[in-house]
């Protein structure tokens, strides 16, 4: 009785788990490297930034994880955790979590195995959604960010730390700039019902 227990034991070893995660980046044909017997490490490019991945088992769980994706950035500030905790609200699948020294931010999947192997499928959802939420997230977590950032800190000056002039629509029209002349129409605009 034992016996089975065992078989099943390295059946679903975190080596195992980790030599069918491999064949399945390998029918991908996705590049990883190993960093320890049960733990490998590969890099994916987003649309926004490009993300160090890290795949291993822990206590039963399969763990995709993107360690330090922002770094040396105050990460306790309420409009990122609203921020955060709403996009862990809205995807059940994926968790943020903030460093120690609340300067840096990682993002996790995780798969339960309890007695089965991962499934492809399963597999490419988890990881699936793990790239596509951090690289979605990016350019609106570096908007927080910055924004609250140069709210915080004095002006500088120069030609991108202008704050563009928010004219309304007829100002905009009226104005007449060397580069362009003023469009002038003839025909009167109808209004629809």
């Amino acid at each position: 009785m034992n016996t089975d227990n065992d078989q099943l034991e390295s059946e679903f070893s975190p080596l195992a788990i980790i030599a069918q995660i491999k064949t399945y980046l390998d029918a991908a044909e996705i590049r990883y490297h190993d960093i320890a017997d049960d733990a490998i490490e590969l890099y994916m490019q987003g649309h926004n930034l490009t993300m160090h991945v890290v795949v291993y088992v822990h206590n039963n769980h399969l763990i995709l994880r993107i360690p330090g994706f922002i770094r040396n950035i105050e990460m306790y500030r309420s409009d990122i955790m609203q921020f955060l905790m709403q996009v862990m609200n809205d995807i059940l699948d994926i968790r943020f979590e903030i460093g120690k020294d609340g300067k840096s931010l990682s993002a996790c999947c995780q798969h339960i195995l309890e007695d089965t192997m991962i499934t492809r499928r399963q597999f490419d959802l988890a990881f699936m959604v793990l790239i596509h939420i951090v690289d979605d997230t990016y350019p609106h977590l570096m908007k927080l960010i910055y924004q609250s950032d140069s709210a915080n800190s004095p002006e500088i000056a120069g030609d991108f730390a202008e704050a563009p002039e928010q004219n309304s629509l007829e100002e905009e029209e009226s104005e007449e700039t060397e580069d362009f002349a003023p469009i002038e129409d003839s025909e009167q605009t109808r209004k629809i019902n």
